[in-house]
């Protein structure tokens, strides 16, 4: 699979309401199923369900950290009990109870560990993230609320209270709203106050005789209680009394955050299915979203129609600056079918193309390296992580849901900023990967990631997690990663953009663990790799902004000297805090 600047032609979407999970995913080198099988459940049996060869690069390491025989199809990598060391907890299926996995320091394995909620919880997602700013995880549980789902709840809130280093979850009341098909939630400041607020990506209405769209929600917080502000996204409620719709209304499914144009307020970027546009909503003012998509290119391809559904079938859409100009790109991922009209959008790479208002993006579609006839595929979810050090970002994409062939890729950087897929040869490609996280899990710096399986479409086959250690050499090449702690803004710096200069170029980093559909949650920390560069220093666009003297809502910017920290050639783990101090990452700012 390769990437190169084309434009649409490909896929339609599938709906599956049944199970609650939509088969999802966009694209990438995912072959294809014969049409016609005398005996589909022989062949699934004779595929290779793992990589399909062994690599001294990505080595499986699943059994020798504890993991042996975990199953799970989303992964939240969270320090949930606050003790220095990123646990695991997982998510068995598409509607189930999440497990803990606790990281043992001194067996180095993670432990399952007793539930920590009162009762058993069920949801088909998990945001982790510190509501009350008390450097302890809280947790919501969200449920896309199909009918399948024998119970279905609005989104809970739980909030995180660690005793004798004991981790126990207290249930919280739930969002104000009524039972919604919520595919994910993000969270944002918007307003820049301090507070997380959240945004409630909607799918479809689980209750018509013929599903519609539900409009997304904005949701204003303070601490654990939220307000309905959904009034600050433009159009999105207009409705029409005699059709009984509302006109704007799109069946979301993913959502992140970012500050694409940089203004120092965060804005969102929807990911929407069967073919409704999507939307890049600018956060002008720290209130009011505007629908940029269109404007920017964002929204779908300049081939199709949004009257007549011609944008993709979107899962993910993921922010960074991979060719560090200073403008933000961004990866969307979508499903796709052989069958598709011509008009329906690609997976691929929005590069970031003006700095002027708004934002434009130039689109460069994944494509296909064999000629296969008959194929399907699905990229779920996208992670960001360069795994070879060369301070190049490279992206690994969940391509899953039509086996034997949706398999795990890793699309490397060039130079010149071309991607290629390396999955194979670096023996990662496994079946049907879900939920694929970045961690550093034996702290050496050097990222590491664990991938989930899905039996979507496969059965037969007995799925687990695989936990992949990085064993690349550092051969004199640096990396940092860069601990957020906030006081006025949220405690872990969540919407925040942070930029490392070094002596030849500068990175970006969206600070944002937990994105996308349905979604799975990173390891926290900004994290570089800068090859053989020398860093000069780093700054924060802190979530928060202060009133100027001439009554100007600004945000609030730190720049921290690395001057005297030798950073060039070795790993560095560092907080940085919100008043401008750089410390040691076991030493807390606050």
């Amino acid at each position: 699979m390769t990437l190169s600047i084309s434009n649409k032609y490909f896929f339609q979407f599938i709906l599956i309401a049944l199970a609650g999970f939509l088969v999802s995913c966009s694209q990438e080198k995912i072959t294809s199923v014969p049409i016609a099988r005398k005996n589909p459940i022989k062949e699934i049996r004779q595929i290779k369900f793992g990589p399909e060869i062994d690599s001294n690069v990505f080595v499986d390491k699943t059994s020798e950290y504890g993991l042996a025989g975990v199953q799970a199809v989303h992964l939240y990598a969270v320090d949930v009990n606050n003790d220095g060391f990123t646990d695991l907890v997982t998510l068995e299926d598409f509607y189930s109870a999440p497990k803990f996995y606790l990281f043992n320091s001194k067996t180095h394995k993670f432990v399952l560990s007793q539930n920590p909620f009162d009762s058993l919880i069920r949801g088909s997602y998990l945001n982790f993230v510190d509501l009350d700013h008390d450097g302890i995880y809280d947790v919501i549980v969200g449920s896309l609320n199909q009918k399948t789902e024998m119970t279905q709840y609005p989104a809970r809130i739980f909030k995180g209270i660690i005793t004798k280093g004991i981790l126990h979850f207290k249930e919280l009341a739930p969002l104000p709203t009524k039972l919604l098909p919520t595919a994910s939630i993000a969270t944002i400041d918007f307003d820049l106050d301090g507070e997380l607020d959240l945004y409630l990506a909607n799918w479809f209405s689980y209750k018509d005789e013929f599903p519609l769209p539900v409009p997304d929600m904005l949701f204003k917080g303070a601490g654990f209680n939220f307000y309905d502000s959904s009034a600050n996204l433009k159009a999105e409620y207009d409705f029409n009394k005699s059709d009984k719709i509302y006109t704007n209304a799109t069946p979301t499914f993913g959502v992140s955050v970012c500050d694409i144009d940089k203004n120092g307020f965060p804005d969102l970027l929807t990911s929407n299915s069967n073919g409704y546009y999507n939307k890049l909503w600018l956060n002008l003012d720290g209130k009011n979203f505007v629908n940029y998509g269109n404007e920017s290119g964002y929204s779908a391809d300049d081939e199709g129609s949004e009257q007549s559904h011609d944008g993709g079938n979107s899962f993910f859409s993921l922010c960074g600056d991979y060719n560090n100009d200073g403008l933000i790109d961004v990866a969307v991922g979508n499903l796709a079918k052989n069958s598709d009209n011509e008009s329906r959008d690609k997976s691929g790479i929005l590069s970031g193309s003006t700095r002027s208002f708004p934002p434009k993006f130039i689109r460069s579609d994944f494509l296909r390296d064999d000629n296969k006839s008959n194929w399907s595929e699905g990229d779920r979810r996208g992670v960001w992580i360069d795994y070879n050090l060369d301070g190049l970002t490279d992206l690994i994409i969940d391509n899953s849901g039509f086996p034997p062939d949706s398999r795990l890729v890793l699309f490397q950087q060039a130079k010149d900023h071309s991607f290629s897929d390396k999955s194979k040869e670096l023996g990662i490609n496994l079946l049907n990967p879900s939920g694929t996280v970045t961690i550093d899990v034996n702290h050496d710096g050097v990222m590491d990631f664990i991938s989930g399986q899905s039996k979507t479409r496969a059965q037969e086959f007995n799925n687990r997690i695989y936990l992949f250690e990085n064993q690349t050499k550092r051969l004199g090449r640096g990396s940092v990663r860069f601990h957020l702690q906030g006081k006025k803004s949220n405690y872990f710096g969540i919407s925040s953009s942070v930029w490392l200069a070094t002596d030849k170029s500068t990175r970006f980093f969206n600070v944002e663990y937990n994105s996308g559909s349905l979604p799975s949650q990173n390891e926290e920390g900004a994290y570089f790799s800068f090859d053989k560069e020398t860093p000069k220093n780093v700054m924060v666009r802190w979530s928060y902004a202060n009133t100027d003297r001439l009554g100007r809502f600004v945000p609030e910017v730190v720049k921290y000297n690395l001057a005297k920290y030798k950073l060039k050639g070795s790993h560095h783990e560092l907080n940085l805090c919100e008043d401008g101090r750089i410390l040691p990452q076991k030493k807390k700012c606050y």
